[in-house]
């Protein structure tokens, strides 16, 4: 059909020359004359008319061609996947489990064909829901074109009447499903073309660059495109705020004013872009390209970054970092996340992409830091990236996946593992003040074993490290029980029953403890950064 009308409108557009010099009929005077102009614009007019539909249907038709084409090879690569894991997909889309004889399948194996089922489901959805639209655009531009609907516009030759008939028809582009899962989402975004995805990501990155499930190269580039403009809204709104100083700019005494902690906070995120701007643009030696995954500038600020993409990488680790975490400090969780790619490179991973995931509210303070709430907030939107990166993730071999958390990140990570699961093989709880649960087997990973769950908890905390006043431990005849303050007993110690790794003993302090061996974990050589480098890697810890 698109061929046809291609040949069709090719045709009609190459009369042009001899149909504009036929109506002009220079020279020739009298009724006759004023009869043949006539009937020769009315002629150019229909065949303008004409070309305009058939150039609107030409392009509607190839449209569908290719959309079919896509469409049909997902259909082909969704029974595969089905075949592969054991699936029936019935005419009506219906996905079940087949039937086997037989003892039953093992719990690894039964956990993948699960999650198969699962993603096949979703891809049926997104399928048929991309057909029936499909359908309904191609019926809308066969019926506007029959009614008269396409319009010429009288742009004056039939080449432009084609550009405009064109312009007029085209494929919708859908939305992503409403409160659509990281699967559903992924779904949606295979089943559009290379042109609509580019006209997306071009016209409307904010529709996908904060979204689970898209690729990650995709959300990248949606959230370059927005980069510049965020920083700018930031610099205008620190402008508006800086303009209500009743201080003299030029004064070298500035009094505190209403809006000083305001625009203060404001240029602390302003400078925590240009961090990621400097990383995204900027990395420096033997440190591998990052990817903007996610960013909120409202309120503290949220970010996601990784270095490394986590789509093609071997190991794939995401660190969760803790209280005090916001936008305008990311500098230093980025530089972090770099130096496990270090590690565990020097641990012999192939590929590894560290994901620096700042996409909850931490709290602010050690106050703060004593609630629940924040990890309450955080862990359906972990739950949610990790699921997103077992969706985009290419290759038929699955990444090895790590969820690491700091601090009060480890809360975080731990509430998301107890509460819904966590799409990972590995986790890791640095300094830890709890993680919601009092042992290892409480926690869930989405493919391991629940009876090995013990050996894919690695817990560990420094000697001096001020965090270890939130887990008291109390000796008495009885012997010795971990009182926890407020978040869960302590999972670095051997009754919690994870895998328990060396760090260096840190700064000491009064009393023997201090602040700073909190955030030493990552200084080079140490040997909390070498383990964090194995678990990543994929082996044992020391």
């Amino acid at each position: 059909m698109a061929d046809a009308l291609n040949d069709r409108c090719n045709r009609l557009i190459a009369l042009n020359d001899d149909v504009e010099s036929a109506a002009k009929l220079d020279g020739w005077l009298g009724d006759a004359a004023v009869a043949a102009a006539s009937r020769g614009n009315s002629l150019i007019s229909t065949l303008e008319q004409k070309v305009a539909e058939a150039s609107a249907v030409r392009r509607g038709a190839h449209e569908v061609q290719l959309a079919v084409e896509r469409l049909t090879a997902m259909v082909r690569e969704t029974e595969d996947l089905a075949h592969a894991h054991g699936v029936m997909v019935g005419t009506d889309g219906a996905a079940v489990i087949a039937p086997v004889t037989g003892p039953p399948l093992p719990p690894d194996v039964a956990a993948r064909q699960a999650k198969a089922l699962v993603e096949i489901h979703d891809r049926v959805e997104q399928i048929v829901r991309r057909a029936i639209d499909v359908d309904a655009d191609l019926a809308g531009i066969l019926t506007r074109a029959m009614r008269g609907e396409i319009t010429e516009q009288g742009v004056g030759t039939l080449a432009q009447a084609a550009e405009v008939g064109a312009g007029q028809s085209g494929l919708s582009i859908i939305g992503p499903p409403e409160h659509g899962t990281p699967g559903e989402n992924n779904a949606w975004w295979d089943s559009l073309s290379d042109t609509a995805k580019g006209a997306i990501l071009r016209d409307n990155p904010d529709l996908v660059r904060n979204l689970d499930g898209i690729p990650v190269v995709d959300r990248d580039s949606a959230n370059r495109a927005v980069l510049n403009r965020e920083i700018e809204k930031l610099k205008a709104e620190a402008s508006d705020i800086a303009r209500t100083n009743p201080n003299d700019p030029r004064s070298r005494t500035q009094l505190d004013w209403p809006g000083k902690e305001k625009l203060d906070a404001v240029n602390a995120k302003i400078n925590g872009l240009h961090a990621i701007e400097n990383r995204l643009n900027q990395p420096g030696p033997g440190v591998q390209q990052a990817f903007l995954i996610s960013l909120d500038t409202s309120a503290d600020g949220k970010a996601v970054v990784s270095s490394g993409n986590p789509d093609t990488a071997a190991n794939v680790a995401t660190y969760v970092p803790g209280t005090g975490s916001e936008l305008s400090k990311i500098e230093g969780d980025m530089n972090r996340s770099d130096r496990m790619v270090g590690a565990a490179a020097e641990m012999g991973s192939p590929s590894t992409a560290v994901v620096t995931w700042l996409g909850y509210d931490a709290p602010n303070g050690l106050v703060d830091a004593g609630s629940a709430d924040y990890a309450d907030g955080g862990k359906a939107a972990l739950g949610g990236f990790q699921d997103g990166l077992r969706a985009t993730h290419q290759g038929d071999v699955p990444s090895h996946n790590t969820v690491l958390g700091h601090s009060y990140g480890t809360t975080v990570v731990g509430y998301a593992a107890r509460d819904g699961g966590l799409n990972a093989d590995e986790l890791a709880f640095v300094a830890s003040p709890g993680v919601g649960v009092d042992n290892a087997s409480e926690l869930h990973l989405t493919g391991v074993d629940q009876a090995d769950i013990g050996s894919h908890v690695h817990s560990t905390v420094a000697e001096h490290d001020m965090i270890k006043v939130t887990n008291i431990e109390v000796t008495d005849d009885s012997g010795s029980e971990s009182i926890d303050i407020a978040l869960g007993p302590d999972p670095a110690r051997p009754q919690f029953g994870g895998q328990v790794f060396t760090s260096d003993p840190g700064t000491d302090g009064q009393l023997g403890l201090s602040t700073e061996a909190h955030s030493e974990y990552w200084n080079y050589r140490s040997k909390s950064l070498d383990n964090m480098g194995r678990i990543i890697a994929g082996r044992p810890t020391s």
